[in-house]
């Protein structure tokens, strides 16, 4: 092996008779450290909605004032009672029971001291801020009238109870509001089961019970990822297992990606605990489940080019390690390529406003990262440790006559010469089609998922909402949470008063100045109503108590989620374009490449969010689409479909050297067919396995990256990018020196032309047979036959 450049030695570094040993060695340490570290990812996560907020929405700064006055993370659980038909004596005392033992509940806050110092707010200072007011009659003027209507002043004593109990007007239901101490992941959900244990046990038959509010649906979200996450990990891993077995119809060679991948997922999930328990990033469990299925997706894609080309290079070199050195070279720029392409799109996440989403981006960032250096140096060092038997029963024997040439025949080959026929016919057509598949945006359905949408099933907080949206008034289970001053907090009391949607305002707590008004909002219809209400709240009481004031509660926090997500997309997707064409731009070395490969995968986005939105409206019926969904998809699919374009552009442009940009277009589909789409068959069905996690979120995630990496590999990859580089021609590689001399009217064939002008002379002998000596002047790859020696003289052939 000559590697007479840096990365030559690398290679050859890398799978050497002895530093394989090396770098065995130094995977193994990695290793060690990566699965102690691993296992604590878990610990690290945050489901909490209001963490997902940035520092600078409304909501999130009244969730900061509101621990202020708490001192801790305070959140309700709501606790509904229903019997069809009434409520009746027995059911009365089991729930009175009920609440004199939840006080006793570890994580339940049952009672905080009044506040001390500042003012008060209980009936009493309540009837004396009116009293100014009342005329000699002792009424109040209208608009006063309604705060004394809507304002229930508590009657404060030592402490203040905060286990609330309410009865239905129709007598069938009962709900408990009670205060827990929101620590978020496993301990949450952990004082949601001992609620559920006290609240389970001795309840008479006929009378139903359900937890639902914020705590309890962060609790059943817990649920779902903690009991699926290995089924994910084991689909996951099975879909790269088959396509493995039917690409290479190996019985071992399968076992060494697949173990690679595994390792590479151990380290990256060890990188990514010591991030997030340095405050870094932030990783919540659905960013988890995207690492697993990305870097198994990945990573197998990256095993598969690897293989392939190593498998190639053994039919050309007698000894394996060379044969690997080579394949590295060779297969290594277009790998490493479209990793950092993935990798330079998901780190564009980290400018979102949203943390849910900005955590994203570091994470799989780190995913793909370590997949991709696991296949390059230890995915290359096991294989040569064990030869070529492992392609058993396929095993690729030297052959000192293959072709250096690649071959365009077959069915991909076959492909390419009949887009060759007519390529600009055949990207209009497909152009068209994809633009069809677009015009299904018409049936997207925007305004983010209410808290019932999140789940597919119908899990007890779900059913929770639903048994208290019947019996009590919309609202009063989750109400607008107003923080403002004392200085602003009869201002904010009378004006709140005067909103028709207004139908209570109590006092919540208390303290460090701050005062905590619960506003229970009249429902709209439906959530989009709801939200412009309490939107429109926010905007009036700025005008009377700004910046003294803050409105947060469940529907200001889905709000704000929103509009992050709008200012997101409009930032990043502009940003990730720019990243990937500049990747694109270095790697081949030309801007007309970059520029069409770009506007293929963004068509084909679009063609995929079409077909996507017309499945969630009529197939699946979700109620509407994620807030992340969009940009999340995005970055995904340009990233991924991108690397497709450039495994295949880089061995186009290989090819390029040699022949005309027609011809080379064509080897270069035939070269790449097979394995990207093996490759994107992987990574579709990874994906794929995410609908496995029962959440509308990962469903429509996976539904929709599936999609688009079929279309990308079998539409867009094979027949609209080589349609288009067949009809443009040389110039697509401008302003490289492959364009020289050729313009959008020039696209006729270049002769073949070898990649070194100096010939050197070298002798060739045949094995295991008698043979004649022959003399073959070399040029790179290309062995030129000059003649054979027949009956003791030389004759050309």
């Amino acid at each position: 092996m000559n590697g007479a450049s840096p990365a030559g030695l690398l290679c050859g570094l890398l799978c050497g008779r002895r530093t394989k040993w090396v770098v065995l060695l130094v995977w193994l340490g990695i290793v060690v450290v990566a699965a102690s570290l691993a296992g604590r990812l878990e610990s690290v996560q945050q489901d909490d909605i209001a963490g997902y907020l940035p520092a600078g929405a409304d909501s999130a700064q009244a969730v900061r004032r509101i621990l202020g006055m708490q001192g801790e993370n305070l959140s309700p659980a709501t606790i509904v009672y229903e019997r069809p038909g009434g409520l009746g004596e027995a059911d009365d005392a089991e729930i009175a029971r009920d609440v004199k033992a939840l006080a006793g509940v570890p994580g339940v806050v049952a009672e905080i001291p009044t506040p001390s110092g500042g003012r008060t707010f209980g009936r009493a200072e309540f009837d004396r801020e009116l009293a100014p007011y009342r005329d000699a009659r002792g009424r109040l003027p209208e608009q006063l009238r309604m705060v004394e209507q809507k304002f229930r002043a508590p009657r404060l004593t030592k402490t203040i109870k905060l286990i609330a109990m309410q009865r239905s007007g129709d007598g069938e239901a009962v709900q408990v509001v009670v205060i827990v101490r929101d620590q978020g992941g496993r301990e949450t959900a952990e004082i949601v089961d001992r609620i559920r244990r006290v609240v389970d046990e001795g309840r008479p038959a006929g009378l139903a019970a359900h937890i639902t509010g914020m705590v309890g649906f962060q609790a059943d979200a817990l649920a779902v990822f903690s009991t699926v996450d290995g089924d994910l990990l084991l689909a996951a891993l099975g879909v790269a297992v088959v396509v493995l077995l039917i690409t290479y119809r190996s019985a071992v060679l399968w076992l060494f990606p697949l173990g690679t991948v595994l390792v590479g997922l151990a380290v990256a999930m060890g990188v990514n605990y010591l991030l997030a328990a340095a405050g870094a990033i932030t990783v919540s469990s659905v960013a988890v489940s995207l690492l697993m299925v990305l870097v198994i997706g990945a990573g197998t894609d990256y095993a598969l080019l690897v293989i392939a080309r190593y498998r190639e290079e053994l039919r050309r070199h007698a000894d394996r390690h060379e044969a690997m050195a080579v394949a590295l070279r060779r297969a290594g720029p277009a790998v490493v390529a479209s990793a950092a392409t993935v990798v330079a799109a998901l780190l564009c996440l980290v400018v979102a406003e949203l943390n849910s989403t900005r955590g994203l981006g570091p994470v799989s960032a780190v995913g793909v990262t370590s997949a991709m250096l696991a296949m390059m140096t230890l995915l290359p060092a096991v294989m040569v440790v064990f030869g070529r038997w492992i392609f058993w029963p396929l095993v690729p024997h030297h052959d000192p006559d293959a072709e250096e040439r690649p071959a365009d025949h077959g069915r991909w080959g076959a492909l390419g010469g009949r887009i060759r026929a007519n390529p600009r016919l055949v990207w209009v057509v497909t152009v068209i089609g994809l633009c069809l598949c677009a015009s299904g945006l018409a049936s997207y359905r925007a305004g983010g998922l209410g808290n019932a949408d999140v789940f597919l099933s119908r899990p007890d907080s779900v059913v929770g909402q639903e048994v208290a949206e019947r019996h009590f008034p919309s609202g009063e289970a989750d109400p607008v949470q107003v923080v403002t001053t004392e200085q602003y907090v009869r201002d904010v009391i009378v004006d709140t008063a005067q909103r028709p949607e207004v139908t209570a305002i109590s006092l919540g707590a208390a303290g460090n100045g701050d005062i905590l008004l619960n506003v229970t909002v009249r429902g709209g219809d439906g959530e989009e109503a709801e939200q412009h209400e309490v939107l429109a709240l926010r905007d009036r009481l700025r005008a009377v108590a700004a910046p003294d004031v803050n409105v947060g509660g469940n529907v200001a926090l889905i709000a704000d989620l929103e509009r992050g997500a709008r200012r997101d997309r409009v930032v990043i997707i502009p940003l990730v374009l720019l990243v990937v064409f500049a990747v694109l731009a270095v790697l081949l070395r030309s801007l007309i490449a970059p520029m069409l490969l770009l506007a293929t995968v963004v068509l084909s986005f679009l063609a995929t969010l079409g077909i996507s939105s017309l499945a969630f409206a009529h197939l699946f019926g979700f109620a509407g689409v994620d807030q992340g969904f969009v940009l999340l998809v995005f970055v995904l699919l340009v990233a991924l479909g991108v690397d497709y374009n450039i495994f295949l552009m880089h061995r186009v442009r290989e090819e390029a050297h040699r022949y005309s940009t027609a011809h080379s277009a064509i080897l270069g589909l035939g070269a790449t067919g097979g394995v990207i789409t093996s490759a994107g068959v992987v990574l579709a069905g990874t994906f794929a396995v995410l609908v496995v996690l029962p959440l509308t979120q990962t469903v429509q995630i996976a539904f929709a990256v599936a999609v688009g990496v079929l279309l990308d590999t079998m539409i867009v990859r094979s027949v609209l990018v080589t349609a288009l580089t067949l009809d443009v021609g040389d110039v697509v590689w401008w302003p490289s020196r492959l364009a020289r001399g050729t313009g959008w009217w020039h696209r006729g064939p270049r002769p073949y032309r070898p990649t070194a002008p100096a010939v050197r002379p070298r002798v060739m002998l045949r094995p295991r047979r008698l043979v004649r000596p022959r003399v073959v002047l070399g040029s790179g790859k290309v062995a030129l036959r000059k003649s054979e020696k027949v009956g003791g003289e030389f004759s050309g052939k």
